[in-house]
């Protein structure tokens, strides 16, 4: 699957979008359901809140330790 992002002129904005609407494989984002309970997003806003600066890696600290089978 593909995905492409746009830049869309306010006053074009309706109009593209009652075109889109009309297209049947394309999916308005806005639209989409969320699958991640309202739980599961309190405990990652948490996680993220809690987060030390310390505790932090960069991506190649971590990409390191990795171990390709």
């Amino acid at each position: 699957m593909k995905q492409v992002i746009l830049n869309i002129p306010e006053n074009k904005y309706e109009l593209f979008i009652d075109f889109i609407k009309n297209i049947e494989f394309i999916k308005d984002y806005n639209e989409l359901t969320n699958d991640v309970s309202n739980e599961e997003q309190e405990i990652i806003l948490n996680r993220i809140k809690n987060t030390k600066k310390d505790d932090l890696k960069t991506w190649d600290e971590v990409s390191n330790t990795i171990i390709l089978k």
